[in-house]
């Protein structure tokens, strides 16, 4: 799944809010030991030393895609034995949530025995990484195209966006908090909602590594279409090095869909724009 597996830990987070064992206003402290590479936290925060609250943690998870947010998070919750233990609960057997984003890092970047995470800080994730020969690189990424850990097949990862969008999976007021910060997500102009009318809400969670490109989300479709209603869409990929085309497959998947339940052709794609003309000083 990559980051796509940052919806279920979401959804745990905000059953219990819903059940009252949690808060969004809980503080929750990020010392060095929390940071991991990606985002917003990494880079404001190299060396830990911030409290947030867990709603702002959720918001980075969601819109920025946040890893540290979303480790942070997922422990707070309870880690991955709790996400897995409700995704079950609601008859999701196909999302899997196994692990932290840190040891996913790890594991897959072919660093095979880490220091204790308490010890970890974001220089000495990146050079133990750093340090990994090109072979075994190789090898980890395989390793991690073939791990059943933290996956999903597309027709459960539909199923869940589905009845999330339904309600059927939190009370109504936190299912739209989460579709909210969806349809806010910063990542993946080029997947779904690529070739969409510049209008279309699209609440989507995306998932990329150096090996998979992905986007899972919930596309509003116009009232006076052939349908109305609701499209959602789950796309996993494999990137192989082809990360614009992949881009551009799940972005034309996503268009003939749209096509489809709405009876509409696509508007034309916008031309990039030119740069704009250099002017030339004169020197005197």
């Amino acid at each position: 799944m990559a980051s796509v597996y940052k919806l279920p830990i979401a959804l745990e987070l905000l059953a219990q809010v819903s059940q009252g064992a949690l808060t969004l206003d809980r503080q929750v402290p990020i010392l060095a030991s929390d940071i991991r590479a990606c985002c917003t936290l990494s880079r404001r925060h190299p060396n830990g030393g911030v409290t947030l609250s867990a709603g702002e943690l959720l918001e980075l998870m969601i819109v920025e895609s946040d890893n540290t947010a979303a480790d942070a998070v997922l422990k707070l919750v309870g880690g991955p034995p709790v996400v897995e233990r409700r995704l079950r609960a609601l008859g999701f057997d196909a999302i899997n949530v196994n692990r932290y984003e840190g040891d996913i890092a790890f594991e897959m970047d072919g660093v095979l025995n880490p220091p204790p995470q308490a010890q970890w800080t974001l220089e000495l994730q990146r050079r133990l990484i750093a340090e990994v020969p090109p072979a075994a690189l190789r090898a980890a990424r395989v390793r991690y195209t073939r791990d059943p850990r933290d996956t999903a097949t597309p027709d459960d990862m539909a199923r869940f966006l589905a009845r999330l969008q339904l309600g059927n999976l939190l009370p109504r007021a936190p299912t739209d908090l989460l579709l909210d910060l969806m349809a806010r997500a910063k990542t993946g102009p080029h997947r779904i909602k690529a070739l969409l009318p510049p209008d279309t809400s699209v609440a989507h969670k995306t998932g990329t590594t150096d090996v998979v490109i992905n986007d899972v989300g919930i596309v509003t479709l116009p009232d006076n279409s052939a349908t109305g209603g609701h499209l959602v869409l789950a796309a996993f990929a494999m990137n192989g090095g082809r990360v614009t085309a992949m881009q551009k497959t799940i972005a034309q998947l996503a268009g003939a869909a749209f096509e489809c339940f709405t009876g509409r052709p696509l508007p034309p794609p916008e031309k990039p724009k030119p740069a704009p003309k250099k002017k030339r000083v004169k020197r005197r």
